[in-house]
Order: C-alpha cells, then sequence, then structure tokens
C-alpha cells in the first residue's frame, strides 16, 4: 500500500478547490460567503449540505456527514481516503514520487497466502480432487464458479507445509495460521474458501468438509495479525464493487450463501465469519451504505442472529431490512425455489418494525383474546422504540384495524409506553450522563471556543496564552492538537488539518462533534473573552473542590491552613503571609 505524506496530499487539495469537485454531483446555490445543495448522502429536500470555500469543506447538518474534497470524493465513489487522494492526483496529472512510497508490513504474507491459494486451486484439478469437484457439482457449483471464488482443495497426500518451506521459515506459516509447530498442515482433506480483507488481499481460510466425518464442518485460519473474524466480512472486497450508492449490502451466514446467490447474478452479498454481526463490521459496511437486508438462515439460531443484529444496526442509523426464508439457509432456498422467488423476496423484505411483529406472533394464538391483549402490549412496547413518526402511525393504525380496536384507546396505551421509553433511554444514555457530569455551560462554552480556535488564528493564539485547563478528556486533546498544528506550519487550514486527523481516530470524531453545531462564522471579542473565563472558572471550580476534600481528610492545622490559602488565592482573595 502506497504512503502518500502530508505535504503532498495538501498540494493536491489545493489543486482542487471543494466547490468545482461538489458541483460535479450537485447543484448549489451562494447564501452568504457559502453554498448549500441537496445532500447526495442521505434523502434530502431541504439543500442541508453547506459548502464552505473559506474552510474548504463541506457539511451536512442533517445526516452529519462533513470532510474536504477528499472526504467528498470518497464518500461518493465509495473508495478509501487515500484512493480519493490518488484518484484526484491522477486526474490532475500530479506525480507521487517513489520518494513516498512505503512498502507495506505485510506483502510477505500476502505472497504466501497467494502460493497457498495456487496450491490448493492445483490440487483440485487433479486427479486426486475428483471427488471434490463431483461434491461441488452436487451442489450445482460449476467449474465458472469454483474460479470465480478461487476454491481449492487441501489433500493431506500433498500437503501444502513442504511446498512453501522451500521458500519460506516455518515460523511464518505458524504464525500465519497455515502450520503447526510439527511442520504438518492445519488443514487437511478439506474444500478450501480463500477470505480476503477489504482492499481484496488475502488473509486466510475457511475450509469444509466434503467426504469425511468431522465435528467441525467448517474450520477456519486462526486469529493472527491479519486475520480478526470479528472485522472480516467473507466477499466484502468484491460485493463493494458491485454497488451503486442507493442499493443495499446483503448480509448472510455462510460462505456457500454468498457463493450461491453469486450464481443467480446477486453480486451484493458477504457473509461474517462464522460469527454474529459485530459492531466493527456495522462500521466497515457503513463506509459504502446506509441499507442492510438481513437474509440469515430460515431457522430458529437465524431468526435470533437476525434479532441481535437488528438494534446494532439501528443504533449506527442504518436503514435495516429482513428476509425470512422458507428453507434452511440461502443456498437450499435458490437452488429449491430458483432465482426468481429469491428475487422477489429480496425486493419485497420486511421493515424492522414489520419482523418483530411477526416474531412477536409466532407462538400465540391472536384468536384467544389474553394471548392477543399480550401481544398488542409487546407490539406497543416495541414500537415505542421507533422514530420514524409515520411508520409508528401507519403500525398504529394497521394494529387497530386488525384487532378491530378504536385507534384513541390504542394510542392511549402507546404514549405511555414511548414515556417509559424515554426515560429508559436518558437513565441508559452515557452522552446524557456525561453531560449531566459536565455543566451544560461549561460544555457549550468549550465547545464553542474550540470551534473558534479552529477557524481563526487570533482565536487560537487568545486560547492558549489564557486558557488554564480543558477539562473534558478529548477536548483536551482537540485543543492540544489545535496548538501543535498552527505552531508546525504557522497555520491552521481547516481542510488541511482535516487530513492531518485522519488518523487520529479518538481525536476525528471530536472534531466532527465541534464543527457540527453549526455556529455562525463570525464573533465578537466579549464571546470569545467569555468563552475563556467559563472554561476557566470551572477548571478552578474542579480545583477548589479537589482542595476541600484534602482539607477535610487533612488534619495538621499547618497544612490545613496552606490548603485554605491556596483556595483563596485560586478564588483571587489576597492573603497576608
Amino acid at each position: 500500500m502506497a504512503y502518500i505524506d502530508e505535504t503532498t496530499i495538501n498540494a493536491i487539495r489545493r489543486k482542487h478547490p471543494i466547490k468545482e469537485i461538489v458541483e460535479r454531483y450537485v447543484s448549489l446555490t451562494k447564501k452568504g460567503e457559502d453554498y448549500w445543495g441537496l445532500c447526495p448522502f442521505h434523502a434530502d429536500n431541504n439543500a442541508s449540505m453547506s459548502v464552505s470555500p473559506r474552510l474548504d469543506m463541506f457539511q451536512c447538518f442533517a445526516c452529519k456527514k462533513a470532510g474536504n474534497v477528499f472526504n467528498f470524493i470518497a464518500l461518493m465513489e465509495n473508495i478509501s481516503y487515500g484512493d480519493a487522494i490518488r484518484l484526484l492526483a491522477k486526474e490532475d496529472g500530479y506525480e507521487i514520487g517513489r520518494s513516498i512510497q512505503k512498502e507495506d508490513p505485510h506483502i510477505k504474507d500476502y505472497e504466501i497466502f497467494k502460493l497457498a491459494m495456487k496450491y490448493y486451486q492445483n490440487n483440485i484439478y487433479s486427479k486426486l480432487g475428483e471427488n471434490a469437484i463431483l461434491y461441488l457439482r452436487d451442489r450445482k457449483i460449476d467449474r465458472e464458479t469454483i474460479q470465480k471464488f478461487e476454491i481449492g482443495l487441501s489433500i493431506s497426500k500433498q500437503p501444502l507445509t513442504p511446498f512453501l518451506l522451500n521458500k519460506y521459515p516455518l515460523d511464518n506459516l505458524i504464525d500465519l495460521g497455515i502450520s503447526n509447530t510439527d511442520g504438518k498442515d492445519i488443514f487437511n482433506d478439506r474444500i478450501m474458501i480463500p477470505i480476503h480483507d477489504m482492499n481484496g488481499n488475502p488473509i486466510g481460510f475457511g475450509g469444509r468438509i466434503y467426504q469425511t466425518k468431522d465435528s467441525s464442518k467448517y474450520i477456519n485460519t486462526k486469529a493472527t495479525e491479519l486475520f480478526d473474524k470479528g472485522t472480516i466480512l467473507y466477499n466484502y472486497h468484491r460485493a463493494h464493487n458491485k454497488l451503486t450508492k442507493d442499493e443495499s449490502i446483503i448480509v448472510m451466514e455462510g460462505y456457500f450463501d454468498v457463493i450461491r446467490a453469486s450464481t443467480i447474478g446477486v453480486n451484493n452479498c458477504v457473509a461474517p465469519m462464522g460469527t454474529s454481526l459485530t459492531k466493527q463490521h456495522i462500521q466497515i459496511l457503513k463506509k459504502i451504505t446506509n441499507h442492510i437486508i438481513l437474509c440469515f438462515d430460515g431457522d430458529e439460531a437465524g431468526k435470533q442472529a437476525t434479532i441481535r443484529a437488528i438494534p446494532l444496526l439501528e443504533q449506527a442509523n442504518m436503514d435495516v431490512k429482513i428476509v425470512r426464508l422458507e428453507e434452511k439457509d440461502p443456498d437450499e432456498f435458490i437452488i429449491k425455489r430458483g432465482r426468481e422467488a429469491f428475487l422477489q423476496k429480496i425486493a419485497n423484505p420486511l421493515n424492522a418494525l414489520d419482523f418483530k411483529m411477526q416474531v412477536l406472533g409466532e407462538d400465540k394464538n391472536l384468536n384467544d383474546t389474553k394471548e392477543a391483549s399480550i401481544y398488542i402490549d409487546e407490539l406497543l412496547q416495541e414500537l415505542a422504540k421507533e422514530k420514524d413518526e409515520i411508520l409508528v402511525e401507519l403500525t398504529l393504525k394497521k394494529i387497530a384495524n386488525r384487532f378491530q380496536m378504536e385507534y384513541e384507546t390504542l394510542n392511549q396505551r402507546f404514549i405511555k409506553y414511548q414515556l417509559k421509553q424515554k426515560s429508559i433511554q436518558k437513565t441508559n444514555n452515557p452522552n446524557i450522563k456525561k453531560e449531566q457530569k459536565t455543566p451544560n455551560k461549561y460544555g457549550q462554552a468549550t465547545n464553542n471556543l474550540l470551534y473558534y480556535m479552529i477557524i481563526s488564528a487570533n482565536v487560537m493564539e487568545q486560547a492558549e496564552s489564557q486558557v488554564m485547563m480543558i477539562m473534558d478528556n478529548k477536548k483536551r486533546r482537540l485543543f492540544n492538537e489545535i496548538i501543535y498544528y498552527y505552531h508546525k506550519y504557522g497555520e491552521l487550514v481547516v481542510a488541511d488539518f482535516i487530513t492531518y486527523l485522519t488518523t487520529k481516530t479518538d481525536v476525528i470524531d471530536t472534531f466532527w462533534e465541534i464543527m457540527n453545531q453549526n455556529l455562525k462564522k463570525t464573533y465578537s471579542n466579549e464571546e470569545i473573552v467569555d468563552y475563556i473565563k467559563c472554561v476557566n472558572d470551572y477548571y478552578k471550580k474542579n480545583i477548589i473542590d479537589k482542595l476541600k476534600l484534602d482539607l477535610k481528610k487533612e488534619t495538621d492545622p499547618m497544612k490545613q491552613a496552606n490548603i485554605l490559602k491556596e483556595i483563596m488565592k485560586i478564588r483571587g482573595v489576597k492573603t497576608s503571609d
């Protein structure tokens, strides 16, 4: 992977003003010193996206997408930040010299996996691989599909390890999960499915039995530096290239479900590595789409996996739909019912609320008055979590019609659950707790001061010389980064500062929290003085509170007197020695 230094990145950015790039995709209208247009990253009817030529950045105040020209290109083209830089550099004829190339430390590891893949592929086409080919043929997997997914075969009579040892040390093969400490193959007599990282580099294998009995139908490469099941999605490197911005990613459970879907032209499918969908998986998917279709197995385990995944996806503000199948899994469904039946399922998925309604009613006799009452209560409790007011209204009407109830009676009960849900959210939301601990006045003053430090060198210099300390750890880190960057480069260009913060994941989120406040860009000196005073007053209060605690614990009169003197000094009260 190529590394590009910051100076080069900033030079490329300056040759591509944000307004010119955004206008390739969006019509903009000038309002004041900024330009506004419909945000292309969500269904926008209100021109929520602002483009600031002065800050050289875009910002949507509805969906919170924001950034410099590279962020915009990366989002529009479904590519990485680094690829966005290279795309603009190439477009402008900008030369990225060899002096800024940095070798990926895992190049040798990818090389080993590629050789292993070729070895396994040669095996499956050999005489000893005939049974594996027959097994795949019985599963309706033809040679074209075998080649597309680079499927191979591990054979105990033709071990991989001795072949690789001709070129690589055993320690490397052990670390990568290919061989054990005895110099033997980890995978034996299994159909081998290569697994790749997000960039398409091979990083492991899934091995399936095909002619023997084993307690483990599948085994995967062990956890390694490259192979972390919680962050890997099978087929992601192919699927995201097939996706347009408004399409969904279909999440399935197994390799062969994904492979089967591909045989009927459905290529936007991925699968977690035998684990539940994790928050890390969801963050990876969110980079390319906000639309997810869960198409897990049709059994009880698949239903439970769906139930677990829905709240995680909803917390990430993703649009989640569900497909439930009558057969064991998508692989079997497509084989038995055909392409058109599966496409119909995908074209008409359930929304999360309809799925919950379906699940809640599965074990109840809804003709029984008592069970129907329990069912309605459970539905209303789920509905109270829903944010879409239109969906809530339609669902309440649907329930009222189905059970021939008065809408107002149902709505009154719903409102009670809605108030209860809001109370629970307020109690459980860690962000709300944090706001309770930090006075609103101090928090807002800190946020406003950081915002004006970012856009004004004068405010930055004033804050550097006058602010005692910012008590919030994350905001203090951003405060320090602003000052460091300004002194390093002699100025703070916001678009360049974004590039600088891109790799500092613990700071960039705080930066966007500050920038998404939608504050006015003009300020008075009186405002800045007030913000600094508020920040310092809060710092003094914390120090005084700590000294008071020390005073309570102290028994030595002389030390007590010194603590009191320190408190008075902080308060600005003159004391005589």
